[in-house]
């Protein structure tokens, strides 16, 4: 069983533009022949997939990245199976951006976790099958905590890294409960700051305690470079993959290009 994972996959703002011209499949590149040739494939996706939606303008916010509804077609087309939800711009044209971006991965069948119209649907799992085999998907960030879903406000699955919060201890909770009903669970985790090669220390144990509680693979992003992956258990923890697509500026050091 092959897991191919990408990082963040960002199709706005010039992306956009340049898929108004471009087939899908322009995006991904020479890479389009490894994507197909695996057997599932998750990413994170930073942007709102809608055509619907105004920016969000409830608290303090610099980038809104939003990408047309039919650029669903870049993530079909390289048979991306699965996507979290749960970072710090899928809210970047408020709720209805957010529920119009359910209905079109819905409508397009991929699959997704970590945001909902409840914490109960931001804190599910995504479930699938593939080749004989239960893949389960969990998504979970530290970003963005006035987006935090709750019992009767839609969002994201906020989880400070701090392993006795009790939002944590949830967490930890619910990647128990999931692997009883999958042969394989992925836990992606949007989280940490933007820049830096080393992951932070508490992403550390905070990882460890996830492989501890069931995860079999641990799928860090946020940051814009890739950091450190680790075999702990037998088990790979990327914890940052960094990015896959995207627009933005070039750093001369950190070089996240």
């Amino acid at each position: 069983m092959k897991l191919l994972f990408v990082g963040d996959v960002m199709l706005g703002r010039l992306v956009n533009e340049v898929l108004k011209g471009k087939p899908p499949t322009y995006p991904w590149g020479d890479t389009l022949s490894l994507l197909r040739d695996t057997d599932v494939r998750i990413c994170n996706l930073e942007c709102v997939l809608s055509d619907w939606g105004t920016p969000w303008s409830a608290t303090p916010k610099v980038f809104h990245f939003r990408s047309d509804a039919k650029n669903v077609q870049t993530l079909t087309t390289a048979h991306i199976d699965a996507v979290s939800l749960a970072n710090n711009h899928v809210l970047d044209f408020e709720y209805e951006g957010l529920f119009h971006m359910m209905n079109t991965l819905q409508e397009a069948g991929i699959h997704y976790a970590g945001a909902g119209a409840t914490l109960r649907e931001a804190s599910a799992p995504a479930i699938w099958s593939v080749n004989g085999k239960t893949i389960g998907l969990l998504a979970f960030t530290d970003n963005e905590p006035a987006w935090s879903a709750t019992d009767e406000q839609p969002g994201v699955w906020y989880v400070p890294i701090e392993l006795h919060e009790k939002r944590a201890e949830q967490l930890f909770e619910v990647v128990r409960k999931t692997k009883e009903d999958v042969d394989i669970l992925v836990v992606s985790a949007h989280w940490g700051p933007n820049w830096g090669y080393d992951p932070p220390a508490e992403h550390l144990p905070f990882a460890h305690a996830l492989i501890d509680a069931g995860a079999d693979v641990i799928f860090g992003h946020s940051g814009h470079v890739i950091r450190g992956i680790e075999i702990y258990k037998d088990k790979p923890i990327l914890y940052c993959a960094g990015d896959f697509i995207d627009d933005y500026a070039v750093d001369e050091i950190e070089r996240n290009d």
